[in-house]
């Protein structure tokens, strides 16, 4: 399902390519500037009482996401992965794709097909195995 690509072939398959694209490396040389949605994800999800938020977190992600041209590459989407919510956030992301054109920068690492937030012993630690998801991961 999920792939990974190194960013010398993105050119080559960006049109091709209609899933969900993670970028890990190299994000100071993308066509589009990254736009931050900490801020104003973090607002909605203050309008929504603290026991709601795990279930509303991708409906709140996506009310975001629509404010944006399609196409938008997001960046510092940290506030997703807070333990409390409980959340498989690539899942969110991309289900998100399915309705929205649009690429995010993981604030994570990638290591050998899988995608990591935070460390091992941390509550947010989280890791993605990206033949798991419908992604391009780009390297």
């Amino acid at each position: 399902m999920g792939k990974t690509i190194e960013y010398g072939n993105l050119i080559r398959h960006k049109n091709a390519i209609s899933q969900l694209i993670i970028y890990w490396t190299r994000t100071e040389n993308l066509p589009l500037r990254p736009v931050s949605i900490s801020k104003i994800l973090s607002e909605e999800l203050q309008r929504i009482s603290p026991r709601s938020r795990t279930m509303r977190l991708a409906t709140c992600f996506q009310t975001v996401l629509a404010q944006y041209p399609d196409s938008v590459v997001i960046k510092d989407i940290d506030v997703m992965f807070n333990p409390a919510y409980q959340v498989d956030v690539l899942k969110i992301l991309t289900e998100a794709r399915k309705s929205k054109p649009y690429s995010v920068i993981w604030p994570g690492r990638y290591e050998n097909g899988t995608l990591y937030y935070s460390e091992q012993g941390y509550q947010d630690y989280k890791a993605y195995e990206v033949k798991n998801y419908d992604i391009t991961c780009v390297i």
